[in-house]
């Protein structure tokens, strides 16, 4: 799911359109973006002279080369990176990180639509545990240097969106002062449809029709707009954060690490890529030790096999080499082969004159060889 390469448009994904799925948003200019559900993944990119309110995300919400933009977003892990002349209204359950940043004003979460009470827990974020002043700059300078963000304490106004059909705008988040939120929006009615912000107020009227009764697939398409362009001015007004008040320089900002986001981190992946990388890498350690004890568990009884296997080859190579010469011992003459040095001898070495039969001894064969022998006119000696 994604807006996308838009100019001068209301961008809406209203409640039940996302339900826990990655979002992105890039390449736009001087568009207002509402994302009012929850996500499991934010990116932004690229976009200039753009608000945009982003519902929890149970996951990262990272912000790439964005330039003079207004921001609501509720998120477990925040990052920017080349961002410039932005404000982001905050809510982080761990610690925020920039980098490569200029001109960043930073405030505690102040936006408000109906459902989001439901949306955080469905995120699993927790109101109370809102970090959004503990940032951390992996581009900070020198000691001296200027600062790369502000810290706004005071309570900013609050960004509310009003929807027909779903009640009254909720915000969870304790403001920074501890204060729990009221709304003052009311609900518009069922032929109207409206964002505001809460002072001052500058609507965005667009027609309920335009976004189904079920806030589902009516909403602004994938890349496309609501139907209704919005009202001169944006739908927040352009001091949103800038309410006079503290404001304190990130040199004197309180950063008290968290231990959830170290220098490494803030330069490359964020806790949650790092510990999945990590869980991963000993899943892999693990399966590969695995398959090694079962790869040598496999040659064990493979050499086992082959031991007894070639046992069993040589006794029984033994004991058909000793039946043989036992049954060469006990064959007759004739079995043996022929054995003489003339014709007669061999002749007589073929008859085994020692052959006992049940019925006597069996002469027929000595009776054809003696026949022989006389026809070619020899005798053996043993037969004169």
């Amino acid at each position: 799911m994604e807006f996308a390469s838009l100019k001068g448009e209301t961008l809406v994904r209203s409640p039940g359109s996302i339900n826990g799925e990655p979002f992105s948003i890039k390449n736009l200019e001087e568009c207002s973006v509402f994302i009012l559900d929850y996500s499991s993944e934010v990116e932004v990119s690229n976009c200039t002279n753009c608000q945009i309110f982003i519902g929890p995300v149970d996951g990262p919400a990272i912000f790439e080369n964005c330039n003079n933009c207004q921001v609501a977003v509720a998120c477990t892990v925040f990052k920017a990176n080349n961002c410039s002349n932005s404000e982001f209204g905050l809510y982080s359950s761990t610690q925020p990180a920039i980098s490569g940043c200029s001109g960043i004003r930073i405030a505690c979460w102040s936006g408000a639509y109906p459902l989001l009470t439901q949306h955080f827990a469905a995120a699993n974020l927790d109101p109370n545990n809102n970090q959004w002043n503990k940032v951390y700059d992996a581009s900070a300078s020198e000691e001296g240097g200027a600062p790369n963000f502000e810290l706004v304490l005071e309570q900013t106004p609050y960004w509310e969106v009003p929807l027909a059909s779903f009640g009254p705008p909720e915000n969870p988040v304790p403001g920074p002062t501890g204060a729990i939120y009221q709304p003052t929006a009311q609900a518009p009615s069922a032929d109207e449809f409206s964002f505001e912000a809460a002072a001052p107020a500058v609507p965005a009227a667009t027609a309920a029709a335009d976004f189904g009764g079920d806030f589902g697939e009516g909403a602004a398409g994938e890349n496309g707009p609501a139907s209704a362009a919005p009202a001169p001015g944006g739908a927040i007004p352009d001091d949103f954060l800038a309410a006079g008040g503290e404001h304190v320089p990130s040199a004197d900002a309180d950063t008290i690490p968290t231990g959830m986001l170290d220098a490494a981190a803030a330069g490359g992946d964020h806790p949650r890529v790092a510990d999945a990388k990590q869980r991963l890498q000993q899943r892999l350690k693990d399966q590969a030790q695995e398959e090694a004890e079962q790869k040598a568990a496999i040659q064990a009884t493979a050499a086992q096999y082959l031991e007894q296997f070639y046992e069993r080859r040589n006794k029984s190579k033994e004991e058909r080499i000793r039946q043989g010469r036992e049954a060469l011992e006990g064959k007759g003459n004739g079995e043996l082969g022929p054995n003489g040095n003339s014709e007669p001898e061999r002749i007589i070495s073929m008859i085994d004159f020692n052959l006992q039969r049940p019925n006597g001894s069996d002469l027929s064969r000595f009776k054809s060889v003696l026949f022989a022998c006389r026809t070619k006119g020899a005798l053996p000696s043993a037969a004169a």
